[in-house]
């Protein structure tokens, strides 16, 4: 799998959802998911397929609960 192209494709994917995902030093094995700062951080030592998962998750989740979340100062975590 190219992770250039699947790293741009999840960037479009969140970016039409007015999020973004970065690749960030966070902790082992780790996705969070800033919602004040409507970002997605993945650890660099996460595994592709587990990044897969998760993001697809985050995806269908924000899609449906952005709205409601606008103004919440929180962030989810998943390992």
């Amino acid at each position: 799998m190219d992770v250039k192209h699947w790293m741009r494709d999840w960037h479009q994917r969140f970016g039409s959802l007015g999020m973004k995902v970065i690749v960030a030093d966070v902790a082992q094995s780790c996705v969070v998911v800033d919602i004040a700062g409507r970002t997605v951080i993945l650890a660099p030592s996460l595994k592709l397929t587990s990044a897969q998962k998760v993001l697809e998750k985050v995806y269908a989740w924000w899609q449906h609960q952005s709205t409601r979340v606008e103004g919440e100062f929180c962030s989810l975590v998943s390992c």
